[in-house]
């Protein structure tokens, strides 16, 4: 079975953007269906936390 929460970017790059996506999901990652597959990455290994943006 595939560890359910992989910790570095090298083991998050090994996933598809639909698994990444899945992840950010369940930890309720901010802006996460309008980011790439790298700045999924970015967030999930960053531990699913992303600054939001400020109002202009």
């Amino acid at each position: 079975m595939r560890e359910r929460t992989p910790g570095t970017k090298s083991e998050l790059r090994e996933l598809s953007k639909a698994e990444l996506y899945e992840r950010a999901t369940e930890q309720n990652v901010a802006g996460r269906s309008k980011m790439s597959r790298d700045q999924l990455v970015d967030a999930l290994a960053r531990g699913g936390t992303r600054r939001k943006k400020s109002a202009a």
